[in-house]
C-alpha cells in the first residue's frame, strides 16, 4: 500500500494536524456511526495488505460487528458484517485473511469467518472444562502462534482465570494453566512458536466487590506449562503509588518485550539477556514500535479524556517526538464500552501506523504513512 493509493482511494480523506503538520488519512466512507481500529497487539491490516478491518458499532448499544474495507482504490468496497458480533478484543487474523473472534462474553463459541462473510464454528469450550460454570469471558484478545499452529487465549469461567490454546488443525484444545487472581492480555511471541507472556491485572471479587491488586504484571510461560515465571521481578512489581503502574505490554517483531508505565514511558528487554532498556522517557499509555526499535508510536493518554489526548511518533535515534495528533477530543459516547482509545499499531511492514482517531467529532479509523521519515 502507497501513500498515493490512499490519496485516490475514495473513502479515505486526508487530516493534517495543526500543529505538527503531519497528515493521516481517515475513513470517511461509513457502515456504522463508530468505526474503529483492532486492538494493538493485533494488526487490523491483512497480511497481503489489502484489506484494513474495522470493529463498528450503533452507540448506545455496547455491540461490536465487524467490518472489512478494501484499500485498492481502484476496487473501492467496504464490508459489513452485522452476523458477526466481536467481543472484547478478541479479533485476530489469520494467514489466509480470515478473522477469528469471538461474539459474547457468555457464550462457549469461538467463530472464523472470511471476507464473504462465511463464519465457520472453529471451536466451543467443551463441557468437560466447564462444569456447569458461568462464562465470565471467553478471552481478552486471541494470539496465534509464530508457526501459525496454535490459537491462544485467557479467559474467566466462574471464579477461575485461565490460559488455553487450540490447534488450528487438529482442533485439539489444552488448559495450559488455571489461576485463581486475574491474568490476561496472554499474547504468543512472533518468533518463539512455545513462549508466551501474560500479565497479572486488577479486579474486583464478583460477590463482595473487594478489589484484587497485582503485585508482577508480566510473566513469561510456555505451552507445555513448564516454564512460568515473572520476566524480571523488579522491573515489573507493581509500585505503591497508583498512577505509575506497568502495563500495556506487547511483543516487537523481533521478539523484544516491550511495556509502559503510566509515569516514566516506555521500556523494551531482550528475552534472552533479561536485559532492559528505557526507550521513551515521558508519560505514555498504549505504544508500539517498529522491527528495527527505531520509532515508536503511543497515546497520551486517553485515560484522561475530556482532556484532549495526544498521538505521538518518537524517532529514537535522533530522541525527536513528533505529534501525529496533537489533540484528539473526547468520544461521543465515552470510551469505556467500546473500548475506543486510540491504541496505534505500526503494520505493512512498518510503513503504516494504524489508530482510531476522534478528531472528525466522531470515532474513525486512520492510517499514518511512516515511509520517509
Amino acid at each position: 500500500m502507497t501513500e498515493q493509493e490512499l490519496i485516490d482511494h475514495p473513502y479515505f480523506e486526508a487530516w493534517q494536524d495543526p500543529e505538527s503538520g503531519l497528515v493521516s488519512y481517515l475513513l470517511r466512507e461509513r457502515v456504522a456511526p463508530l468505526q474503529k481500529a483492532f486492538y494493538f497487539v493485533n494488526s487490523s491490516l491483512s497480511q497481503d495488505g489489502k484489506w484494513l478491518w474495522l470493529e463498528t458499532a450503533y452507540p448506545p448499544n455496547p455491540v461490536k460487528h465487524l467490518a472489512a474495507v478494501h484499500l485498492d482504490p481502484d476496487r473501492p468496497m467496504i464490508r459489513h458484517f452485522p452476523q458477526a458480533a466481536c467481543h472484547a478484543e478478541t479479533p485476530v487474523l489469520d494467514d489466509q485473511g480470515r478473522v477469528i473472534f469471538s461474539m459474547a462474553e457468555n457464550q462457549p463459541e469461538i467463530w472464523r469467518m472470511d471476507l464473504e462473510g462465511n463464519l465457520e464454528q472453529l471451536f466451543t469450550l467443551p463441557e468437560e472444562f466447564l462444569r456447569h460454570r458461568s462464562i465470565r469471558r471467553v478471552g481478552t484478545h486471541f494470539t496465534i502462534s509464530a508457526d501459525g499452529t496454535q490459537l491462544l487465549w485467557d479467559g474467566k469461567v466462574g471464579n477461575q482465570w485461565y490460559v488455553a490454546t487450540l490447534h488450528l488443525e487438529s482442533k485439539a484444545f489444552n488448559v495450559i494453566k488455571t489461576f485463581s487472581r486475574h491474568y490476561n492480555h496472554a499474547q504468543m511471541s512472533p518468533v518463539d512458536s512455545q513462549l508466551f507472556c501474560i500479565a497479572q491485572d486488577h479486579w474486583r471479587d464478583p460477590v463482595s466487590g473487594a478489589p484484587g491488586e497485582y503485585d508482577i504484571r508480566v510473566w513469561l510461560m510456555t505451552l507445555n506449562g513448564e516454564r512460568f515465571e515473572a520476566a524480571e521481578p523488579g522491573a515489573f512489581h507493581a509500585p505503591s503509588q497508583r498512577g505509575n503502574e506497568v502495563s500495556h505490554e506487547w511483543w516487537a517483531s523481533d521478539g523484544r518485550l516491550c511495556w509502559i508505565r503510566y509515569q516514566d514511558g516506555a521500556y523494551e528487554m531482550d528475552v534472552a539477556s533479561r536485559e532492559i532498556r528505557s526507550v521513551w522517557p515521558r508519560p505514555l499509555c498504549h505504544a508500539h514500535c517498529d522491527h528495527s526499535g527505531r520509532f515508536w508510536v503511543a497515546d497520551q493518554s486517553p485515560y484522561h479524556w475530556p482532556t484532549p489526548c495526544e498521538l505521538l511518533f518518537y524517532d529514537r535515534e535522533q530522541q525527536l517526538e513528533t505529534s501525529i495528533v496533537s489533540s484528539m477530543p473526547a468520544p461521543p459516547d465515552g470510551r469505556h464500552l467500546w473500548h475506543v482509545d486510540p491504541h496505534p499499531r505500526f503494520v505493512d511492514q512498518d510503513r503504516w501506523i494504524v489508530y482510531t482517531t476522534t478528531v472528525r467529532g466522531m470515532v474513525d479509523a486512520a492510517l499514518y504513512p511512516v515511509t520517509g521519515r
